[in-house]
């Protein structure tokens, strides 16, 4: 005659075996979700201030330069004047809980690590020249400033296209609770490339 065992026991240590990873698997993908709408906002950001940067240049007579202090803040102000759009706060791209400019004042938060103003560290703006014309700077890596021609430089290298990239960072914190054991947070970016036009 057969007797018959519970397993009531056992289904519970199964089921919480497998509960705590699925729950895991659960979270890590929910990070991963957010850090790529995160990308997308920051991928958003660079595309606006680029653009506008790359119609709008600044300089005395004789000479065009790139007004970085207003293509920064179109970056920022992409979203808006709140600064986020769900993913990612623009107008705290290190993720401290500081603005980067102060709304009242104007002052720049400074970065501790390198002294410079967090704007300007998490808001890179470069002006290329394509020497070998195939449609792509970056592999040049060649400044399309000429300096010899005013104070503070020219964007007139002649005879090569000139591109505007701008590069927007932002810190993003880890929802995941074993990503501590690695890193608290993690630097994402996204860069643009645009044709100057102006």
């Amino acid at each position: 005659m057969f007797r018959q065992r519970s397993t009531k026991g056992q289904a519970i240590v199964e089921f919480s075996l497998a509960a705590t990873l699925i729950f895991f698997l659960l979270v890590a993908a929910v990070d991963l979700g957010l850090i790529f709408f995160t990308v997308q906002g920051l991928n958003n950001a660079a595309q606006e201030g680029a653009t506008y940067g790359s119609r709008w240049l600044t300089g005395p007579i004789g000479a065009a330069r790139l007004d970085e202090d207003t293509i920064r803040e179109r970056v920022r102000l992409e979203a808006g004047n709140q600064g986020g759009i769900g993913f990612v706060n623009l107008l705290d791209l290190n993720s401290n809980g500081i603005p980067d400019v102060d709304p009242g004042s104007g002052a720049k938060e400074i970065n501790a690590d390198t002294g410079n103003a967090v704007v300007d560290d998490y808001i890179e703006i470069f002006a290329w020249a394509d020497i070998d014309l195939d449609g792509d700077p970056l592999p040049d890596a060649t400044s399309c400033y000429d300096t010899s021609v005013s104070p503070g430089g020219d964007l007139a290298k002649r005879g090569y296209p000139c591109y505007l990239q701008v590069i927007v960072y932002a810190d993003y914190n880890f929802v995941f609770p074993l990503a501590p054991a690695f890193a608290d947070e993690f630097r994402v970016n996204s860069p643009f490339v645009v044709l100057l036009r102006g």
